[in-house]
């Protein structure tokens, strides 16, 4: 389908989540290209790799973070996550303030922001 998938890859630098469901939303994030799974506590913990970065899922309650991805081919990732199932909302566009991104929200209400890396704007 792409040439180069690898190139869809989402990069992240690190951050931990409090979840309602650990197992849902290691379902849910696993679907992002360039994610494996490194670490699992079955119902109370889950720590992910993405990219460069770590997710830790933690079994908490629902909060309203804000996630911030790399993509240096947003126009590709949103398509290739369209297909695959996600929730993605609007495709990529220029922000106002300058940024070319798109948005998803995960199970639990988080947004996710796939953004063009600054220096390639």
């Amino acid at each position: 389908m792409f040439s180069n998938d690898t190139d869809l890859n989402a990069s992240l630098q690190g951050l931990t989540l409090a979840v309602a469901d650990v197992e849902r939303s290691i379902e849910f994030y696993m679907k992002i290209p360039g994610t494996s799974l490194f670490f699992h506590r079955p119902g109370s913990f889950a720590l992910l790799h993405i990219g460069k970065g770590q997710l830790g899922l933690l079994k908490k309650g629902v909060g309203s973070m804000h996630l911030e991805f790399d993509s240096h081919q947003p126009d590709a990732l949103y398509q290739q996550l369209k297909e695959t199932g996600f929730p993605v909302e609007e495709p990529p566009v220029k922000k106002g303030w300058g940024e070319y991104d798109f948005t998803i929200h995960d199970p639990d209400g988080y947004c996710l922001e796939f953004n063009l890396p600054h220096d390639r704007e």
